[in-house]
């Protein structure tokens, strides 16, 4: 691998990993009201279906919007709700993991609590593998350019 193709490689894992500063989009809608927000989420249809919601800046300036997915049981029924939240205190620190105790304790027996603060996340609760394994690819690229470039087999 060249010199120049080598720096294309690293400028377009730049391109890729860096995040526009828009406005964070989270999904906007609960179980009891449209069947589609359920579990699991058919996300082709529910984007048919339903506005992708922009979130507002907090109310405060320093805090930023985030995506919160809670499940709950709401008079028998297990309902999800998915919507743009303004982190609490506790969860200044979180990107992309279970709420905050103080989340979980101030509602009605929530099954499950999950935030996070990427584009859409808010579909499910696992974690998306693309990036780790774009980021791999970039390191096994890296490794095999390395050992190209001082002769390791």
């Amino acid at each position: 691998m060249s010199f120049r193709s080598a720096w294309a490689l690293v400028i377009f894992s730049l391109v890729v990993l860096v995040r526009p500063g828009s406005a964070l989009k989270c999904w906007d809608c609960a179980s009891n009201m449209n069947a589609l927000c359920a579990d699991p989420m058919n996300v082709t249809e529910h984007q048919a279906m339903f506005h992708v919601k922009t979130c507002e800046a907090g109310f405060y300036e320093t805090s930023k919007p985030i995506c919160r997915k809670i499940v709950k049981r709401e008079n028998g029924e297990r309902v999800v709700i998915r919507q743009c939240s303004t982190p609490n205190v506790d969860e200044a620190d979180i990107h992309d993991g279970p709420c905050s105790a103080m989340a979980i304790s101030s509602r009605n027996v929530i099954e499950s609590c999950h935030i996070c603060s990427t584009d859409l996340c808010n579909s499910s609760t696992s974690a998306s593998i693309m990036q780790p394994l774009f980021m791999l690819a970039m390191a096994l690229i890296g490794y095999r350019y390395f050992q190209s470039k001082h002769g390791i087999v």
